[in-house]
Parts: structure tokens; sequence; C-alpha cells
């Protein structure tokens, strides 16, 4: 649908009254039509930070454009959750974890396992971004400075529903950090500190045989 047809599509939907077929049709292709858009530009966003990347000869630019990326990516793995979820109005925590797992996981090298399970059955649509850029936060954190006495690094990611929260936590198996001062060094977990309060909920920090992260916010 191109532009021209997508303000046809506007007016049209303006002058229909109650739920007809056509209405709902109408509805269904603006849907279409403003996801394909928002996936091109978060492609071509990506596609102009990963050619900025390889360019650079600054360790720390690349890397800063490297974690751009990677939220790029997350931002955009949660709007294609949230579309295929259209006739609802939650998203699959399943499919949620697998998604955001599956493109954070295309960014990191060496010895990294990830292992995910929601036993929440679902997410309010409105959460999937802000939570979705959370967790691409952690686990990076958890890439970066979590890696056991080998080097590996093994992450466990759990999502569930417990007293009308969700709570998600991801723990991996290196040396654990005190949050005000890991915060100090990584704008990424202050990220998640302010996602945290989007979301009306909490952001903590435990020493569990490794660092155990976990975000709780209410079911909205």
């Amino acid at each position: 649908m191109n532009a021209a047809r997508l303000v046809k599509a506007q007016r049209l939907l303006e002058g229909l009254q109650g739920p007809s077929t056509e209405m709902i049709e109408l509805r269904e292709q603006l849907l279409d039509e403003l996801n394909h858009r928002l996936k091109n530009n978060l492609q071509m966003l990506y596609s102009v930070l990963e050619i900025a990347s390889r360019k650079t000869d600054n360790s720390e630019a690349r890397e800063v454009l490297l974690d751009t990326s990677r939220r790029i990516g997350a931002m955009g793995t949660a709007q294609q959750v949230f579309y295929s979820a259209r006739h609802s109005t939650d998203v699959s925590g399943q499919t949620f974890l697998e998604a955001v797992c599956a493109n954070a996981r295309i960014f990191f090298t060496g010895e990294v396992s990830i292992t995910y399970e929601a036993t929440t059955g679902t997410l309010p649509k409105e959460t999937a971004v802000p939570l979705a850029l959370a967790l691409n936060e952690l686990l990076t954190n958890s890439v970066k400075h979590g890696a056991d006495d080998r080097g590996q690094v093994i992450i466990n990611v759990r999502l569930s529903l417990r007293s009308g929260s969700h709570e998600l936590y991801v723990q991996d198996c290196g040396p654990g950090f005190n949050l005000e001062e890991a915060q100090r060094r990584s704008s990424g977990l202050g990220l998640v500190t302010i996602l945290a309060k989007r979301l009306k909920g909490t952001f903590t920090v435990e020493r569990r045989s490794g660092a155990r992260c976990t975000l709780i916010f209410p079911d909205q």
C-alpha cells in the first residue's frame, strides 16, 4: 500500500460506522502498512549502524554502535511479536523470550549458552518493547561480565507470574556485582532501571552463584 492508498484507506475508515466487514478489512490494511513501514525503518537504521561499526577504527565507538544495534534489534523483535498477536491484547511469554534471546544471541561470540523458560502464559502487549530492551541489556551485561573461571557464559532466563506481578530474572555464572557500582560503568544497567520505572516495577541484583538480575512489574 503506497502513501496515497494509505490516506484513502484512512479517509474511508473515518467515514464508516459500526464494526462492518469493510471497516475491519481497512483496519487490517492500515495495520499491515504501519507494521511494514516500521519494520523497514528499523532495518534501515540497523544497517546504517552496522556499516558504521565496521568502518570505525575506534574501539569505544564500535562498542557503542554495536550496543545501539542490539537495542534496535530488540525493539524490532518486540514489534514483530507484538504484531503477530494482532487479534489479542496479550503476547505469548514463551514466544517473547524465544524471539528476544535469539536476536541477542546473534551478536554474541564465544562460549555463550542461553536457556529460557516462561511459566506465565501471556504478557500485556504494552510491556513488549520496554521488556525486550531490558532483557537485551541484561543478556548483554551477562555476556560481558558473567563468564565463569573457564571463560564460559551460561545464562538462565525465566519469566513467571506471581500474585499479580510478572517476574523476569536473568542469572549468569560469573562473580556477581553491586548494582550501584555497576551502574556507574554501564549505561545499559541504568537503562534497565529506567525501564523498570516505566513498567511501574522494580529492578534488583543479587549474588546467587553469579549475578541474578530480577525485574518485577505488575500485570497491567
